[in-house]
Parts: structure tokens; sequence; C-alpha cells
């Protein structure tokens, strides 16, 4: 795993089913990854960031800004730059699962 790996805290759930327990990753862990590969420079992770943030220049400008601080090591901007991807991700499933 990427030394820029952040583990959230309760990153992975771990959930019964019929086959038995099984690990699932929620929307933090999944940003986490996502994070991890932008700062990776990961053309793939950056656009899946790039979608999540919104196509606004002023959202545009608070990526670029949280990507360089978090180079920086600023752990506050990485935090925040994993927060606004796993609410941004919930988001987006709501928007899928309960549109109808």
């Amino acid at each position: 795993m990427s030394k820029n790996f952040i583990h959230p805290l309760s990153s992975i759930e771990t959930i019964d089913t019929v086959d038995g327990k099984k690990e699932v990753m929620n929307s933090w862990a999944f940003a986490s990854m996502i994070w991890s590969g932008v700062i990776n420079e990961k053309p793939s992770a950056l656009g899946m960031a790039q979608e999540l943030f919104g196509s606004s220049e002023e959202n545009k400008s608070h990526l670029a800004r949280l990507i360089a601080l978090t180079k920086k090591g600023d752990i506050t901007a990485t935090r925040t730059a994993i927060a606004l991807m796993a609410f941004a991700v919930d988001e987006k499933l709501e928007e899928t699962f309960d549109g109808n």
C-alpha cells in the first residue's frame, strides 16, 4: 500500500452476510484511496477527485491548494480533502439510489 494512504477511523467495516463476515470499504476509505492516488499523481485518481470536487473554478482552485498543501505535509489539508470527497461520494450515492 502507498506510503501516502491515510487510514481514517472506521475506514473498513465488517458486515455479516449469508456467506459469513466480509470487510467492506466505506466512503471515507474510498476517498482516502482516491486522495492517495491524487498525491501519487495517478491521472485516474485526479479525474475522480475533480469529479467529486465539482467543475467550478473555485472548486478547482481549492483542490489544487489542498494537493499542494498535502504534498508539503499539511495533515489538515489531507483530512479536509478526504472529508470533502467522502461527503461527495455519499451525496452521489444518495442521488443515484434515492433519485427514483
